[in-house]
């Protein structure tokens, strides 16, 4: 079996009627991360194929896979993952080929192999579960009471957790914080991701009140570079830092920060780190030094399948984050991950990933086949 062919495809869905642009982090627009993709087909001599949607990225992705990861790929047996991954890998240095133009790739051979064995990813990859618990992950809101109604109305659906993307202003985030906890309680889980906002005291403050309101864990407080900064936070506080989730690097970068426990958990996904097999990989690591990898999801049905797959093969991996409003993330697939009323994520069956790529939605808003 060889790889006959890439097909990349960029479309430009609208935002879902009735929503608004999303932002994060003090009004960002992240309209791109909700409407600007990439489908990608590798198919074979035989038949076969696999597929994804990128996380983002669209046109100036395509091109970046077309033009430093096609040639490569072409004539390759997509059994030997590892090999090709190594390739790939290698083209970072002197072409700067980026972890996400990578891991969308191997997203889509892992998808074409397990496919080959008629089999879900997750059983190939070594199951450990079949359904994994589900948290809510919010957008930013305007003010504290649509956060408190938003964590009440995921609460009451049976989710298992909620996440505040706060607004990245410490003093007012300690008030937001202190808000929804009195409003859900004081025993479910609530996580704050704070995307890099904050500086050495403001990360220090609003840490020691998380500590106090019993939050699950403390995201990003730091831009995930500053190690010195990540050392500082862990040594001085009891809550669990996560953190590592858009460090370059691949699993190569991960090392340091789990080693000399600058963070208790590491964030990863199979975009954002080059691919399935590297955050496998990483994983393992964090298994090994006692940690759990979190995996961080995207705006899509199909990567988020993939890393839904992942998650159900890491023992040491908690959650499936599921951001909210589902509607404006759960674009590009034909069916949606399930989520039950128990707050569970369903592992789609397979083969392969399990989710269809929308072909007559990607048809309809294509900007570019290239």
């Amino acid at each position: 079996m060889k790889i006959k062919d890439v097909r990349l495809v960029s479309f430009r869905p609208p935002i879902p009627q009735g929503f608004q642009t999303p932002t994060l982090y003090g009004g960002q627009s992240i309209g791109a991360y909700v409407t600007d993709f990439l489908a990608v087909q590798i198919t074979t001599d035989e038949g076969l194929t696999g597929e994804v949607v990128s996380a983002y990225g669209g046109l100036s992705l395509a091109h970046s896979i077309a033009d430093r990861l096609r040639p490569l790929l072409i004539g390759k047996d997509p059994a030997y993952r590892e090999a090709i991954w190594q390739d790939m890998w290698r083209r970072d240095r002197l072409l700067y080929t980026t972890q996400f133009a990578i891991g969308t790739v191997d997203v889509a051979l892992w998808d074409l192999y397990a496919k080959s064995l008629n089999a879900p990813l997750y059983q190939l990859l070594g199951g450990v579960r079949d359904k994994v618990p589900v948290y809510a992950s919010s957008m930013e809101h305007a003010n504290t009471q649509l956060y408190v109604e938003e964590a009440l109305k995921y609460k009451e659906a049976g989710y298992q957790g909620y996440k505040l993307h706060v607004w990245g202003e410490a003093r007012r985030d300690v008030d937001l914080c202190i808000a929804v906890r009195e409003a859900v309680g004081s025993e479910w889980p609530l996580m704050v991701d704070v995307a890099g906002n904050y500086n050495h005291a403001q990360a220090l403050m609003v840490g020691k009140v998380l500590e106090q309101l019993k939050y699950h864990w403390y995201e990003e407080p730091l831009r995930d570079f500053d190690l010195h900064g990540y050392r500082m936070l862990a040594e001085k506080l009891d809550i669990p830092i996560a953190g590592v989730e858009v460090v370059g690097g691949s699993l190569y970068s991960a090392p340091e920060y789990i080693t000399t426990r600058a963070v208790d958990i590491v964030r990863a996904d199979v975009s954002f780190k080059g691919g399935i097999g590297p955050v496998k990989k990483i994983a393992g690591l964090c298994e090994a030094f006692g940690m759990n990898l979190e995996i961080h999801t995207n705006a899509n049905t199909i990567i988020d399948a993939a890393n839904l797959h992942v998650i159900a093969s890491i023992a040491n991996s908690e959650f499936f984050e599921q951001l909210v409003p589902e509607s404006l993330f759960t674009l590009g697939g034909v069916e949606k991950i399930h989520i039950d009323k128990e707050g569970f994520a369903h592992v789609p069956p397979g083969p392969g990933i399990g989710a269809r790529i929308d072909w007559d939605l990607v048809e309809r808003y294509k900007v570019a086949e290239i």
